[in-house]
């Protein structure tokens, strides 16, 4: 959504937003940013309601929280506002409807006069007669010129109106359904997409799915910092999708989870991905004080392929437990956990 304040007016309430968020567990991003802000800003009464309460009792904010309550107020109407959007846009086209019936109306009656002219005026006819069937054809014809410019207005009208609320539909949309912080697809998104390629009838032989978490990625914020912390995410997210292909989809599921859905890859291209996506990670570089660091952050990953009668639960569970396993086994690794 946009926002209505001014530069100023939004910089108060920065001034007012950070002491909140500093007595918070969550860290300082753009997630836990938006409920402070429209909380001081008093934009979202259900919201401020909670977190008052929380202020209140002293209970202060964990990521699972913040990102509880952001779907719950922000995302939920993101989600209302597309439905209005939807309603307006469809009340727009039964308007276009109607304004073309209304022009086919018009063309008609003007086919029948010049038809009834045409038969009229192939038989001999007083010039008194031939005057009226002239003066008739005109009226028509300057009837039938005003009401095509004025269904040419019309639909020029409808066809800007549907352009402003096709952009502010995707616009709406976008905002549902991408991760603020790195721009991958969220949990929404990911499992809105595998649930419609369940229901579709593509193949789904060659599919996989990749479950990813950071390992130890609080020990990273409490080293490195919260704002690093952000920095960690956005280049997984940026390593993820630059090693994915266009069909495949790369999400953030929430915290430090990651899911990559694969389709037509054979098992032996998903488990190279896999291996592949591990050792980029942990030879990314984080930049501290000028100084970079190697090998400090890596991830673990379950990897299962798609068999016969699976189903998206069946085949996440089967992934988590892979997942689970790459961690047993000591994480900074892919764990392969294969169809039963």
């Amino acid at each position: 959504m946009r926002y209505g304040e001014s530069k100023e007016q939004s910089g108060e309430l920065l001034r007012m937003t950070l002491p909140l968020m500093a007595r918070q567990d969550a860290a300082f991003h753009p997630v836990s940013y938006t409920l402070w802000y429209e909380h001081v800003a008093g934009t979202n009464a259900a919201l401020s309601e909670v977190l008052e309460t929380r202020l209140r009792e002293n209970r202060p904010l964990s990521e699972d929280d913040v990102y509880a309550l952001h779907t719950r107020f922000i995302v939920s109407r993101v989600m209302e506002r597309m439905e209005q959007l939807q309603q307006k846009l469809r009340r727009l086209l039964e308007e276009v409807a109607q304004t073309a019936s209304e022009a086919t109306e018009s063309t008609g009656r003007f086919e029948i006069v010049l038809e009834n002219s045409r038969t009229q005026l192939s038989k001999p006819a007083a010039l008194e007669n031939v005057r009226a069937i002239v003066g008739e054809l005109w009226t028509e014809t300057a009837r039938m010129h005003a009401a095509t410019q004025a269904v040419a207005e019309k639909l020029e009208n409808k066809a800007q109106e549907v352009g402003a609320l096709t952009e502010q539909l995707e616009r709406a949309q976008t905002e549902a359904m991408s991760d603020p912080l790195t721009g991958l697809a969220n949990r929404r998104a990911f499992d809105r997409a595998v649930g419609e390629f369940f229901a579709s009838g593509e193949d789904k032989s060659d599919t996989a799915l990749l479950l990813i978490d950071i390992d130890h990625f609080k020990d990273v914020n409490d080293t490195y910092g919260h704002v690093l912390g952000d920095k960690v995410l956005r280049a997984i997210a940026h390593t993820l999708q630059s090693n994915i292909k266009g069909r495949d989809l790369a999400a953030r599921l929430g915290g430090d989870e990651f899911a990559v859905l694969l389709r037509h890859t054979a098992g032996e291209g998903a488990a190279r991905l896999a291996e592949q996506l591990c050792t980029a990670i942990h030879a990314g570089r984080l930049l501290r004080d000028g100084k970079a660091q190697s090998g400090a952050v890596s991830v673990s990953i379950g990897l299962t392929l798609h068999q016969q009668g699976d189903d998206a639960q069946s085949l996440y569970a089967r992934a988590d437990r892979a997942l689970y396993a790459a961690k047993g086994e000591g994480r900074n690794r892919a764990h392969f956990e294969p169809p039963q």
